[in-house]
């Protein structure tokens, strides 16, 4: 708890985007993913490892320095009441919902519960972004009131997501993409 509030201290200091990234697998990737596109033209501060604890994420953002231009922190809890300390460390501006699955279910009441309790990292976010097609995901950010503020930018197969993906094939060493984005559409491969 005093780590905690030492860096919430420190954390404030910082006026730059801070992105925070959560979900119940595929933080660490995505935040990798993020740290490696955004880092040839900026200085990014982002947690080593998986550092996404109670402990593992004061530890990261304590990190941040005035020669970053962006922060990157994943948070991870494993039962009710968790996240709103991680939120106030990292109070990141743009967040990012990975996915949900079954980690840590003992730990909650519902399935809803777990997202909401995930979602409080995103409060007081300019930006949410997930993937629609997580159903559970699009409905607790959808019917929860303090999230009508924020802008989400969604991903996933139907069409009034920001990024749609039209089509996917799969072949034995790589994957191709069709995505389509603002009207046009991309081939990426994977």
């Amino acid at each position: 708890e005093a780590l905690q509030t030492v860096v919430a201290a420190h954390r404030a200091l910082f006026d730059i985007p801070v992105i925070g990234i959560t979900g119940s697998n595929g933080k660490t990737i995505v935040k990798d993913w993020l740290v490696q596109l955004l880092s040839p033209d900026r200085r990014v501060c982002a947690s080593p490892k998986s550092y996404n604890s109670q402990i593992g994420v004061p530890l990261s953002v304590w990190q941040l320095s005035d020669a970053d231009a962006i922060g990157i922190f994943e948070a991870g809890i494993s039962e009710a009441g968790e996240m709103p300390r991680l939120q106030n460390v990292i109070r990141p501006t743009i967040g990012v919902f990975t996915n949900i699955g079954q980690a840590h279910d003992e730990n909650f009441l519902t399935r809803g519960q777990k997202i909401a309790e995930k979602l409080q990292l995103f409060t007081h976010c300019d930006t949410l972004v997930y993937c629609s097609d997580h159903k559970d995901i699009h409905s607790v950010v959808s019917d929860v009131e303090r999230f009508r503020h924020i802008r989400r930018f969604t991903w996933g197969t139907a069409a009034d997501n920001d990024v749609q993906l039209l089509s996917e094939d799969v072949s034995e060493h790589s994957t191709e993409l069709s995505i389509g984005y603002n009207g046009a559409s991309f081939k990426v491969t994977i």
